[in-house]
């Protein structure tokens, strides 16, 4: 059997991205006295975060506009991004879903405790 992980797939600003489901506490309503700002860009609509573990004891919460469920995917459907593309540290790969390329990002990257806060990439 080959192997796979689970990915919960989201919506920011009309943009679909998969993150590790094991890196995922819950997913709760969005509270922007709590958010992590915007890494991944500002959600249109913003009424739900994905809350993660932080490495100080803490939980981040990422605003997104949709989450769109949890899809078991095959390592072997995985890719990882080419070096040529100028993607932020956050990025980890792509998963090709028929047309679209939805971008893997390791929520741990976004961690406002442990991310690079000289990259415009990563500040909102």
């Amino acid at each position: 059997m080959d192997e796979a992980v689970d990915v919960v797939l989201f919506e920011i600003a009309g943009v679909r991205y998969g993150a590790d489901l094991a890196q995922v506490r819950r997913v709760d309503l969005d509270d922007p006295t709590e958010s992590i700002g915007f890494p991944l860009g500002r959600p249109a609509e913003g009424r739900r975060a994905l809350v993660f573990a932080a490495e100080h004891l803490t939980e981040c919460r990422l605003a997104v506009d949709a989450v769109l469920g949890v899809q078991k995917i095959p390592l072997a459907q995985l890719r990882r991004l080419p070096k040529a593309v100028a993607a932020p540290p956050l990025s980890i790969g792509a998963w090709v879903d028929g047309k679209d390329t939805v971008l893997l990002v390791d929520l741990h990257a976004l961690n406002p405790f442990t991310r690079k806060p000289q990259d415009p990439l990563l500040e909102g």
